[in-house]
């Protein structure tokens, strides 16, 4: 999942998202996609995050700079429903939506 989707341009997390990385739990070690992005987050909370397999929920995917945006769950219906009724879906106007979903 995260080891994929991380080098997306938008990555939206909710207060129902989890980030983990089960296999840090046992012993393993990030996947490759994990081993490039984890020591590049800002502080040192990528390295943390492999060496423990700790889990971020919410707001905290966001705060790591692993989500972009952060949107109320209730809302990714209307989200999505204009996203998909974007008539020029440039780099911007996915930002500027975005943006406009994205919860205080």
């Amino acid at each position: 999942g995260v080891g994929v989707s991380i080098h997306g341009r938008f990555r939206v997390a909710t207060e129902k998202t989890v980030f983990a990385m089960p296999e840090t739990a046992i012993g393993l070690f990030p996947d490759v996609g994990g081993g490039y992005f984890l020591p590049r987050l800002s502080g040192k909370i990528g390295h943390y995050l492999a060496l423990t397999g700790f889990r971020l929920k919410g707001r905290d995917v966001l705060k790591a700079g692993i989500a972009t945006h952060f949107v109320d769950a209730e809302k990714l219906p209307a989200l999505e429903k204009d996203l998909i009724a974007l008539k020029s879906p440039s780099t911007e106007n996915v930002a500027d939506l975005l943006n406009s979903y994205q919860a205080k």
